[in-house]
Formats: C-alpha cells, sequence, structure tokens
C-alpha cells in the first residue's frame, strides 16, 4: 500500500512524491490535479471551464483532453476518469488534508504541534487563477479561525503563553485581525501587562490608521479604554 501512496504537497508550492520521490510535472497537468485535490470529483465541462475560462468551450474541452490523457501515461493510477467525471484515487495525500485533520483539538495533538501546523506556509504561492485566489482565502480564514479558538481555549486554561503564541501565529498571517488584535489585548490585560497592552493597541492604531484610513472597533478600543487616562 505504501508504495502505491501518492503524496500532493499543494502548501508552500506544488509538489508530488510518489515511491519516494518527487516528480516532474506539466503545469496543465499540475492545475488539473490541485483543481480536483482542493474541490473534489467534477465533471470535466466543469474543469473545462474552470482551468480554461478564456477559451472556447471547444478549446477548452480539448485542453482538458491532452491533460486528462497525459496523467495516466506519466503518474499511472492517480487519476480516476469515470463516467464524465475525474477525481484523484484513494491512495492521494495531501499535505492540506493533514493540517485539518491534526489541526483539529480532538486529534489529540499536542498545541505546539497544532500551532505549526496552522502556521505553515502558504497554499499554492504564485498562482493567481480565481478558483485558485478563493481556495488561498479560505485556506487563510480557516487557519486564522483555528488559531483563534486555539488561543481562546489555552486563554481560558491560564495558558497566557500558549494563548500568546497562537496569536502571534495568527498575526504573522494577518497583522490587523481583528479577533487576533482582541485576544492579544487580552492576554496582555489577563497577565496585568498594561504597558505591553498599550503599545500593542497603540501599534494596532496606527497600522488601521496608515491602511484604511479608520480607527480600531470599539470591542478591541474598549480594552484598554480605563488605561486611555489624559494627561493632567
Amino acid at each position: 500500500m505504501a508504495a502505491d501512496l501518492w503524496e500532493l504537497q499543494p502548501i508552500g508550492g506544488w509538489r508530488l512524491r510518489h515511491a519516494g520521490r518527487y516528480l516532474k510535472v506539466g503545469l496543465r497537468q499540475q492545475r488539473l490535479i490541485a483543481a480536483l485535490a482542493l474541490l473534489g470529483s467534477r465533471p470535466r465541462p466543469f474543469l473545462a471551464g474552470l482551468l480554461w475560462p478564456d477559451s472556447t468551450e471547444a478549446r477548452a474541452s480539448g485542453s482538458l483532453r491532452e491533460a486528462v490523457g497525459a496523467v495516466p501515461r506519466q503518474l499511472p493510477g492517480l487519476l480516476v476518469n469515470d463516467d464524465g467525471r475525474l477525481e484523484l484515487a484513494d491512495t492521494v495525500r495531501t499535505d492540506l488534508s493533514a493540517v485539518w485533520d491534526l489541526a483539529r483539538p480532538a486529534a489529540g495533538t499536542p498545541e505546539g504541534n497544532r500551532m505549526e501546523l496552522l502556521a505553515r506556509g502558504e497554499l499554492l504561492p504564485g498562482w493567481y487563477e480565481d478558483w485558485v485566489l478563493d481556495e488561498q482565502e479560505q485556506f487563510r480564514l480557516r487557519r486564522l479561525a483555528a488559531l483563534a479558538a486555539m488561543a481562546e481555549g489555552l486563554l481560558a486554561r491560564g495558558d497566557a503563553c500558549g494563548a500568546l503564541e497562537a496569536v502571534h501565529a495568527a498575526l504573522r498571517i494577518d497583522p490587523l485581525h481583528g479577533n487576533a488584535m482582541r485576544l492579544l489585548l487580552r492576554v496582555h490585560l489577563d497577565e496585568g501587562n498594561h504597558a505591553a497592552a498599550l503599545l500593542a493597541y497603540r501599534d494596532f492604531s496606527s497600522r488601521m490608521q496608515a491602511e484604511f484610513g479608520a480607527c480600531l472597533p470599539a470591542e478591541i478600543s474598549g480594552l484598554v479604554r480605563p488605561l486611555l487616562v489624559p494627561a493632567g
């Protein structure tokens, strides 16, 4: 079974490994395999329109036919072509699936390992097709939500240090993520570190003003309002 396993790694860049070695795969085939890995089983007309949106229907169908024909020759056993639908074989594993499987608290993975998984690189960096951008954004949002939930749980259990790590991991993904900003202030305030809370608040405020010309939401600024005593 291990010899039949395919390992697809779309996080941090497209890579495919089989029988212990990484394989060279044409760009057209990469796109097809990535679409099936991220979207699951799909009809051929859907994939043709998705992958070649600027082509006529006939040309898109022809491009898909060429890509589908090349995969069994280059990567036998990877692709399942059944009744007008395409999907990857059940022997294909992706690091994207591994992130979600191991990120769940129920998986029993230590918090540090879960955090490391969620803080990993971008999905298919350098790919700019509309469908890829949508998947990249969903990946980013799910990671942010999972890290924020982890920080909330750690903070509730009194692990301020762990919560701080999770919050900083989220802020590396999105420096102005509202929930992560709020949690960072909460961690500092719960520890009684008012100086750090004020410093973070002022940094967030200046970034928000510089990037969006806006003030921080009331739910964030309200956390430090009692510390903002006017001078004199």
